[in-house]
């Protein structure tokens, strides 16, 4: 459905139902039962259709209609349910909300019409009462209602990603510019060279030109890993991410009183690890720690990031000093007891981390610097207490 509908849709002062049933009585009473019925300050607006063919063309002429309160046998046994079939593979219309409605439930048992068809009630004509109709209708039209919401929030989210991807369709298209650039310089540079050997001065003069071109370079290059907010290596979000999201969470505590917690943790005796094991292992390490504090914070809904090095950080939104100090042993438990090997640690055999943690309730005067501080000299007084350990600051 086009974002154009859906816009439609939701402006419209009523909800379409279209009511399909040979009885001229049935519509009727439909029409007297539901008189009075509103959802969102909307009314109903009922279309009557005395076959099942005349619901065919209802239905084209009407792709924003709600409802469908279709009866199984009209001039068919199963003529409601060609029309079920109808709507949902010819018409592709998969919000409809479709209830059958039927006098005769031996011809079409509740049973094997609900696991055959993509329907949404299925009432008998007997057991119908006004309360019961409204119930049924009251549910259709709301979770018709949360499918259209659901359906603008992906078609807004494809729209964004659609400008994301042309975005970077034009950054590539930027990069290869530059390529280009440096490609058409470097070989100018060669020929100058080749003709310009002899003389010292305009050797100097190319290598400065290229010295230029590759500062260039650096600086785009630069300007494009800004434009990431994840760490390459663990696929935690970096610093410059991390320094935007706890600005946002800090105004958003700090709004509504609700306090902030945050945790910064060190990989104990990290360079030992990579003189004993090696960089490629090393990394390795990192990985492993990351999807572990990544774990834990999303147990937490914390928001996690490397925050340089082998420190990693962790930010709790709504969490006080209590419940973080929890968190803070949780994830230091989880991280010793993943036995990761560490031979050349002094606390433990196996990879051990040290963390500092520390709260704000917004009850008094401070700064996103000040918190870092304090989380940052917790973290010194953990290591200086022996490490693999937490400890806390007010």
């Amino acid at each position: 459905m086009k974002s154009s509908n859906i816009e439609s849709i939701k402006s419209s002062h009523c909800w379409k139902i279209i009511v399909v049933d040979d009885k001229e009585q049935v519509h009727a009473v439909t029409r007297l039962a539901l008189q009075n019925f509103q959802y969102k300050h909307k009314s109903l607006e009922l279309i009557s259709a005395y076959s099942s063919s005349e619901g065919q063309q209802l239905l084209e002429q009407n792709p924003d209609t709600a409802v469908l309160l279709l009866d199984i046998v009209m001039e068919r046994e199963e003529a409601g349910l060609d029309l079920v079939k109808y709507t949902r593979e010819k018409l592709h219309n998969r919000f409809i909300r479709i209830i059958l409605r039927t006098g005769q439930p031996w011809i079409a048992p509740e049973q094997s019409i609900i696991e055959e068809y993509d329907i949404n009630g299925y009432i008998l004509k007997t057991e119908l009462t006004q309360h019961k109709l409204f119930c049924f209708l009251l549910t259709a039209i709301r979770n018709y209602h949360n499918l259209l919401t659901v359906e603008e929030a992906r078609q807004h989210i494809s729209a964004q990603n659609k400008a994301l991807e042309n975005s970077n369709l034009i950054l590539e298209k930027k990069v290869q510019e530059y390529t280009q650039i440096l490609q058409k310089q470097t070989l100018a540079l060669v020929e100058n060279n080749k003709k310009l050997e002899l003389e010292v001065q305009a050797k100097l003069h190319a290598q400065q030109n290229l010295e230029i071109i590759n500062e260039k370079l650096f600086e785009a290059n630069k300007k494009l890993s800004l434009l990431a907010n994840q760490d390459a290596l663990t696929g935690l979000a970096n610093r410059r991410y991390f320094d935007v999201y706890l600005q946002q969470v800090w105004e958003s505590a700090q709004e509504n009183k609700h306090p902030l917690s945050i945790l910064i943790c060190d990989i104990d005796f990290f360079k030992g690890y990579n003189d004993s094991y090696g960089h490629p292992e090393g990394d390795h390490c990192l990985q492993r720690v990351s999807q572990i504090i990544h774990r834990v914070a999303g147990k937490s809904e914390g928001f996690a990031a490397r925050f340089g090095g082998e420190e990693f950080a962790m930010v709790l939104p709504n969490t006080n000093l209590i419940d973080s100090q929890t968190i803070a042993g949780k994830l230091r438990s989880e991280i010793h007891n993943a036995r990761l090997p560490h031979r050349a640690s002094t606390v433990s055999e196996y990879v051990t981390v040290s963390i500092g943690v520390t709260s704000i309730q917004f009850q008094s005067d401070g700064s996103i610097n000040d918190l870092i501080h304090r989380a940052d000299q917790a973290l010194y007084g953990a290591k200086k207490l022996g490490r693999n350990q937490f400890v806390t600051l007010h």
